[in-house]
């Protein structure tokens, strides 16, 4: 778990790397909701936007979070399975 304070104005900063791991961006908007005396902050994420390229449709969102821990697991299966019979 994070510390965080709330400053004198009322706002707190959620610190990079969880704004990274979630892919928050400067500006975001957020819900905030109170459960069990909790606040629970989720991302808003606008509708997808979808047009074509050629003859793919291309879907464009927000960032997923930090994917790169994840594109290496997946780099060092393939790496693996080329070394391995």
């Amino acid at each position: 778990m994070t510390a965080i304070t709330i400053d004198e104005t009322g706002c707190l900063a959620i610190p990079l790397a969880i704004r990274q791991q979630l892919g928050l961006t400067v500006a975001q908007s957020l819900n905030l909701e109170i459960i069990n005396g909790c606040i629970i902050l989720q991302p808003i994420n606008p509708e997808p936007k979808v047009h074509r390229e050629g003859t793919a449709l291309v879907l464009e969102t927000q960032p997923l979070g930090n994917l790169d821990s994840f594109i290496d697991d997946l780099r060092e299966e393939r790496i693996h399975s080329q070394i391995s019979p």
